[in-house]
């Protein structure tokens, strides 16, 4: 395990320096979230380059965790014990959909901030990936079950998000176009106190075409505070029940605010989509944001799925793991947490390196 900290501590060292250019501080002071993520944009090629040299170091790290019986010392075995299946309340009366009164526009152009998702399509022909953390709650599996295959359309490689004075627009990119039809959705995570809990989650079906709709589109809340269980973006087991995201505020233009959220494909790319959801969804508030992509379980009240399945009965997309191939856990795929409106310390749980 000595070696494995090492290396991720080399990488993190690594990723600092990229995203500072070597700048700590100085008479001009850290870099303001408003610069570093301009600079990042600017530079995406640079940290894609990156991304691709440090993979050798990734398999290294990944290979020490299993020689070592994933992280325990312990011998692993296979198990498909199953957990609580999650008890969702009812849901409140939502007002029926009304005369929409403002639509969104096209995005700006300047990003305020964004992420970047691991890859799989470069492993895809051989059935395996990279880039996940189970543990952590970074999961990377746009693969079926067990004969492991690939799903390009659900597997992000970014997400950028823009914020303007009424919307904030949220704009996904695919390893793959979009398919004419799908039973895929897609979402996002808004986690409002940063304490690594979401808070809010948003999400699409497959958008229809290149016009804002807001058709099969659900906000959800998690008043009861059980998302993450005992402890958030940690796997959790406990056979305690919980309900995941168990209020519904918004389906397809019914809610308080038919306006709240709309969703359509980008005009410029066949890979990507948009969101755009009201500002005042959250308030004048920072917020930790993620985003994933599902084509499997599809249950806002199972969040988080690493707590309804232990690493063995979720199975692994490393190859060479003890835990591979996926199994019960399949075809979804979730990114790290970005910031927006705060100063992170650094150790908020979930927030990217």
């Amino acid at each position: 395990m000595r070696s494995t900290r090492i290396i991720w501590a080399a990488l993190v060292f690594i990723v600092i320096l990229i995203i500072t250019g070597c700048n700590f501080g100085g008479n001009s002071g850290p870099l303001s979230l408003e610069d570093a993520v301009e600079a990042g944009v600017q530079a995406t090629l640079t940290k894609e380059a990156w991304l691709e040299g440090v993979e050798s170091a990734r398999k290294t790290a990944i290979a020490a965790e299993n020689d070592q019986g994933n992280g325990t010392g312990q011998e692993i075995r296979i198990t498909d014990t199953p957990y609580p299946t999650p008890q969702p309340t009812l849901t409140p009366t939502l007002k029926p959909a009304q005369d929409h009164i403002i639509f969104p526009e096209k995005p700006k152009d300047r990003v305020d901030t964004y992420l970047i998702d691991y890859n799989s399509s470069d492993y895809a022909g051989e059935h395996f990936t990279y880039g996940e953390n189970y543990k952590a709650n970074v999961l990377e599996r746009p693969f079926s079950a067990n004969e492991m295959e690939y799903m390009g359309t659900i597997d992000i490689i970014r997400v950028n998000m823009k914020v303007t004075e009424i919307w904030v627009y949220v704009i996904f990119y695919l390893a793959e176009d979009l398919p004419d039809v799908g039973a895929m959705k897609y979402g996002l995570e808004l986690d409002l106190d940063e304490n690594g809990r979401g808070d809010v989650l948003i999400q699409t079906e497959l958008p229809r075409n290149e016009e804002w709709s807001v058709d099969g589109i659900q906000v959800y809340q998690d008043l009861d505070g059980d998302v993450g269980g005992e402890e958030p973006m940690v796997p959790d087991h406990s056979l305690q029940p919980r309900n995941g995201y168990e209020v519904l505020i918004f389906d397809g233009g019914e809610g308080n605010d038919p306006d709240l959220v709309w969703a359509r494909r980008d005009p410029e790319a066949k890979n990507r989509f948009q969101f755009a959801f009201k500002y005042d969804l959250i308030g004048n508030t920072g917020y930790l944001w993620s985003a994933w992509a599902d084509a499997g379980l599809k249950a806002p009240d199972y969040f988080d799925y690493h707590d309804l399945y232990t690493n063995e009965t979720a199975g692994s997309p490393y190859p060479g793991s003890p835990l591979y191939p996926i199994k019960s856990l399949a075809l979804f795929d979730n990114t790290c947490r970005s910031y927006y409106g705060f100063t992170p310390v650094g150790d908020e749980p979930g927030l990217c390196p």
